[in-house]
């Protein structure tokens, strides 16, 4: 751990954009409190009141929303670019750098690996699918940077059920003893920049670069037991952004960082607000066009996933849900006939990616109505419905 040459050669601190003279305002901190504790009420509300398929929705938006900002913490600037190509298996992996303690095979792993485990049934059932599904890393061995990852779980997960005492319902004097148990923690403390020096034209020059990333996404991960812990929520979900490396940095006055905190635990907050209402929008969609199939009938399954997480491939779609090669074809082929997905040819490899026939519509003249219940559907979940009964009778049930 290096400062940089600037710092050591005029006798200076670095400067942090909040480092102030006088800290921040109780009444300004006051405020951003109450707005974040806002924020986790009204989305403890909102996943009181969702239904079944809306749950299934959220699950599977958040198990995505998990990864991607697990990835974009921990330095994989292209996670985004890649990740659907790379869950189907049919592209590389985010590209590691130096600023990645690990490799995003680790990552993606520990998190699933947690996730199937979760205490509130929807995410779990949404991360068993997706990992069932998973094609990103298939053929790669379990390495000694797994071990860094599930490494950061236990720690973050320590620590978090320290301060998660449950004395207030209100969240902010945990997060307070968390941020500095966390600034502590070599694990997860922020790390100064390094400086790298080379010759030009016979001098020597210096230039900062940037530190390399802590597993900050692990608390993420954890953070939802401090917020249960009194009574702020129901579930202990993960809270995707919620912690991150600014507000552990030292320089910063008590209420300035628990300023930075309540913000960001705010913005998560907002953020899984945004993934309810998407789910119920697409919830009230399937309602309309797949409304008058069985509940659990395989169609709106694929479909929530197809739309809620990634394509999927047809070797994807038996491992996750279950059906025969044959199946994965009925299936894709009443989807693509209800206008609810379409068919993409990526490497030599047929995809089934999501579509919204609501955008069909709004494109269609006024007067034209749709069928909302395709043909193809009502038969295929017919023929489902009888192999199942077939199954159940053949397995002794009633």
């Amino acid at each position: 751990m290096q400062r940089s040459a600037f710092y050591y050669t005029f006798g200076m601190e670095p400067f942090h954009p909040l480092a102030a003279d006088a800290d921040v305002p109780l009444e300004e901190l006051a405020l951003a409190q109450a707005e974040c504790a806002l924020a986790l009420g009204r989305l403890d509300g909102l996943l009181a009141g969702l239904t079944p398929p809306e749950k299934q929705l959220f699950g599977m938006s958040l198990v995505r929303e998990v990864l991607f900002a697990a990835l974009g913490q921990s330095g994989f600037a292209d996670a985004a670019l890649l990740f659907d190509a790379w869950f189907a298996g049919l592209d590389r992996a985010p590209q590691e750098t130096p600023l990645t303690p690990c490799s995003a095979y680790a990552v993606v792993r520990a998190l699933l690996g947690e996730l199937v485990h979760h205490s509130w049934a929807p995410l779990a059932e949404a991360a068993h699918t997706i990992a069932a599904a998973a094609r990103f890393g298939a053929d790669r061995p379990a390495q000694a940077e797994d071990a860094l990852a599930g490494e950061a779980i236990a720690k973050a997960t320590a620590l978090v059920t320290q301060v998660a005492t449950g004395d207030t319902p209100l969240p902010f004097a945990g997060l307070a003893r968390l941020t500095v148990l966390l600034g502590q923690e070599a694990l997860f403390a922020p790390v100064e920049r390094g400086a790298r020096s080379f010759s030009v034209a016979g001098r020597e020059v210096a230039i900062e670069q940037p530190a390399p990333r802590t597993p900050l996404w692990a608390v993420d991960l954890a953070l939802g037991a401090l917020l249960s812990s009194g009574g702020a929520w129901r579930h202990a979900l993960p809270c995707p952004g919620a912690i991150t490396a600014e507000a552990l940095q030292p320089p910063l006055r008590p209420y300035q960082r628990a300023m930075v905190t309540t913000r960001t635990v705010q913005a998560s907050a907002l953020r899984l607000g945004e993934l309810v209402a998407d789910a119920r929008k697409r919830a009230a969609l399937i309602h309309d066009q797949l409304g008058h199939l069985r509940a659990n009938a395989r169609a709106p399954q694929v479909w929530m996933h197809l739309a809620a997480f990634a394509p999927l491939g047809l070797d994807q779609m038996a491992a996750a849900f279950k059906v025969s090669r044959r199946g994965t074809y009925a299936i894709g082929d009443a989807l693509v006939a209800a206008g609810l997905a379409r068919r993409e040819t990526v490497q030599g490899r047929v995809l089934l990616v999501a579509e919204d026939p609501r955008r069909a519509r709004r494109s269609e003249p006024r007067g034209d109505a749709p069928a909302l219940a395709h043909p193809a559907l009502v038969a295929f979940d017919s023929a489902m419905a009888e192999v199942d009964r077939l199954l159940a009778r053949s397995s002794g049930q009633v």
